[in-house]
């Protein structure tokens, strides 16, 4: 009997125990490395490839218990992206494998309410990381701070209608992640973490739910 790339898994994170260590991993992320895509040197006429980070930090959008997340300049792509490294103390086998998760509970649901994942590697100073699509706007706590604080700009653009579409914009991203399945049967990924910070509205009004983290999935229920 072959066994399945999800089997093979769970069989491995049987054999970690709470006490052991998970191996260093291979620094050879796209964070450690410098861009790879040439360009052409406007006051020589050159091609030339920059030695500069792949993703350059920006500054700090946000940090929990496990990681922070900051926003970043991808000099590959031109693009300003989101990036969730695993704090250095945040080392256990158990924290390892729950980021690990995430970025695979997140690759696995694409749709247009949910924050797809572009990149995974492991930074300069071995801590993991992996690269979300930075929305441009705000997120609920925000613009319910706002709306409360009676902010005439948040009320003209937040109105009843534009807040109920926010609504079903996150109805739909849940109702999504809880019926997504792949070739091996369903997902069933609850969120579990739904809460005003973790809601996204960009300028255009495009809504999306971000931060799985703790999200419960089939892997997760299987070995519980």
């Amino acid at each position: 009997h072959m066994k399945s790339d999800s089997e093979r898994d769970r069989s491995d994170r049987a054999r970690v125990g709470t006490g052991d260590t998970l191996p260093p991993p291979l620094p050879t992320s796209s964070w450690a490395r410098t861009s790879v895509l040439p360009h052409v040197d406007r006051p020589s006429g050159q091609i030339v490839i920059p030695e500069r980070p792949r993703y350059e930090p920006l500054q700090e959008l946000g940090s929990g218990g496990l990681g922070t997340v900051e926003l970043a300049q991808d000099n590959d792509i031109g693009r300003r992206v989101a990036v969730k490294r695993l704090l250095p103390e945040a080392s256990r086998p158990s924290d390892v494998l729950r980021f690990a998760e995430e970025v695979r509970t997140v690759g696995m649901l694409e749709h247009p309410n949910i924050t797809p994942i572009h990149d995974v590697g492991v930074d300069d100073e071995g801590q993991f990381f992996f690269v979300m699509k930075h929305v441009e706007g705000e997120t609920l706590e925000t613009i319910i701070e706002r709306l409360a604080a009676g902010d005439a700009d948040a009320h003209a653009r937040y109105t009843f209608e534009a807040r109920t579409r926010m609504f079903l914009g996150v109805l739909q991203a849940l109702a999504y992640a809880h019926e997504a399945s792949d070739d091996t049967g369903p997902l069933g990924v609850v969120h579990r973490d739904v809460k005003p910070p973790n809601i996204l509205l960009s300028w255009q009004g495009d809504v999306k739910l971000a931060d799985f983290g703790i999200a419960l999935g089939r892997e997760r229920t299987e070995r519980t």
